[in-house]
């Protein structure tokens, strides 16, 4: 996909993704067909991005040949056509934002479409600017206080990008079109404006979730860093992110 200030930015494919993940492995077409059980005529039609079809037996033969974890192999399924995950169902905004309002002692928030739709108090001083984000990627790439508060911002950011392209193939496996529009605005937007976006993007790491909850917090107001687990629960028509403290930050 080409932008406007002329940056070519790589769509998740099947066919890249496949290749990619030989190559990872150092196999000519031939070898990755004998690891994988699949006639060579097979992977070099996915290897060219032509029309295939990939039964379950023939998805996990190739996830067991060339996927090194979790992530990877729902995302292959994903770009076969057979994601592996449900979207939240529709509820009230009303309710969740009541529901916020309670929750008092620890941050919580409230995620559509990838923005922060509803957060407590505490959420927003947690991570200041946040809420009033477009999107939070759109704040972890745009807003310097994500640097700030992120010591580890090269790895939030690296799971960010990943999580995004999973979705990008994942949602309109599932006729999530709203959600997939949203999505795409924003690899769009953000391949347009941030290298930083754009480095992450071209690496090709893919998360389905964040593989590690826990993060490490700095907060300016008290110059003190903190630990906190991020749970997220599927809530309303997206997911309510509730962050309990762990052990002491070092």
């Amino acid at each position: 996909m080409q932008f406007d200030n002329g940056v070519d930015v790589e769509m998740p494919t099947l066919a890249a993704f496949v290749k990619r993940l030989r190559l990872r492995r150092g196999w000519t077409q031939r070898e990755f067909a004998q690891h994988a059980h699949l006639g060579i005529g097979t992977v070099q039609k996915l290897e060219q991005g032509d029309k295939v079809s990939v039964g379950d037996r023939a998805l996990s033969a190739l996830a067991d040949a060339v996927c090194d974890n979790e992530h990877e192999r729902e995302h292959l399924r994903a770009l076969g056509g057979r994601p592996g995950f449900a979207l939240g169902e529709a509820a009230s905004a009303a309710d969740m934002s009541a529901l916020l309002d309670q929750l008092t002692s620890i941050p919580a928030a409230w995620v559509v479409n990838w923005g922060v739709a509803a957060a407590n108090d505490q959420y927003r001083r947690l991570m200041p600017g946040i809420a009033e984000a477009p999107s939070i990627a759109h704040w972890l790439f745009g807003d310097p206080r994500s640097r700030l508060v992120f010591p580890d911002w090269q790895t939030e950011a690296a799971y960010m990008v990943g999580i995004l392209r999973h979705y990008y193939v994942a949602a309109p496996a599932l006729g999530a079109t709203e959600n997939t529009s949203v999505t795409a605005d924003i690899v769009r937007e953000l391949s347009g404006r941030h290298p930083d976006f754009r480095r992450f993007w071209a690496a090709g790491d893919v998360y389905v979730r964040r593989p590690d909850s826990d993060r490490r917090v700095w907060s300016p107001a008290t110059a003190t860093m903190t630990a906190w687990r991020e749970s997220l629960i599927p809530a309303a028509s997206g997911w309510l992110a509730m962050c309990f403290p762990t052990a002491p930050a070092t």
